[in-house]
């Protein structure tokens, strides 16, 4: 069974404190509970298009949960029972994103030699652009994750890290092989390349326009890899390479 299945509908009761502030608002604690019985396959899809749309258009803080179950069209005492609250909803909607992604990006290989590993980079980038182009909604969601993403809680946290996971072995891969530079450790040169994308997400995808035609969102989504692709190149090559 597929793994974002098997989390929707197995006993999770969870707590986390979020004392933090995103922008002027407080997170609240976040509790999920996601009974274990399975939800039909027609009305558990139907739940989470809504919810990708909510969360898509409003984000987390500013989505209404009465608003995702109308969509649905579900009754409320249906989606209550599997969903407990809308953290719960939140998070099952999140893991399910992640999983779709790691799916696009399929079975790629980590690059054996310096040659390799742009070109590899460059596919990763292509699959990507591949998965926002066809999901637009989903990868909307993406976007705004990764902007709050210093402020996640612990669950969250770990479902973006498995999504990004490929990414994570590439650099550390690239400093093994000498395709990156070796002067920082992996982990900050992840860290810088993700802030990275989180400004120029901000810049270009525009995560609050919901009203832009799929050919525009393609064209910005591709215009947003192509630099990310060009300036972690720029900014990740070993200075005795580049002046090779």
């Amino acid at each position: 069974m597929d793994r974002s299945v098997e989390l929707d509908f197995r006993l999770i009761k969870t707590q986390f404190d979020l004392n933090f502030v995103s922008g002027n608002r407080t997170r609240k604690r976040m509790v999920f509970i996601v009974r274990q019985e399975r939800l039909d396959d027609v009305k558990r899809m139907r739940l989470m298009e809504a919810a990708v749309e909510e969360f898509a258009e409003r984000g987390f803080d500013a989505a209404s949960y009465n608003k995702i179950i109308e969509r649905s069209g579900l009754s409320k005492g249906t989606v209550y029972y599997y969903f407990d609250n809308k953290d719960s909803l939140f998070a099952t909607t999140v893991e399910e994103i992640c999983q779709r992604f790691l799916h696009t990006i399929g079975d790629l290989r980590l690059p054996d030699t310096k040659e390799e590993y742009w070109a590899t980079a460059w596919e990763y980038h292509q699959r990507a652009i591949r998965f926002f182009s066809e999901n637009p909604l989903p990868g909307r969601v993406m976007f705004r994750l990764s902007k709050d993403e210093p402020f996640f809680d612990e669950y969250l946290k770990n479902a973006h890290e498995r999504a990004t996971q490929f990414m994570s072995d590439l650099i550390a891969r690239g400093q093994e092989i000498g395709a990156v530079r070796n002067d920082l450790p992996w982990e900050t040169v992840h860290r810088l390349i993700h802030a990275m994308g989180r400004v120029l997400s901000s810049d270009i995808i525009e995560d609050r326009d919901v009203s832009l035609e799929n050919d525009e969102i393609k064209a910005r989504i591709e215009k947003f890899m192509k630099m990310m692709h060009d300036l972690s190149k720029r900014i990740l090559t070993p200075e005795e390479v580049r002046h090779v």
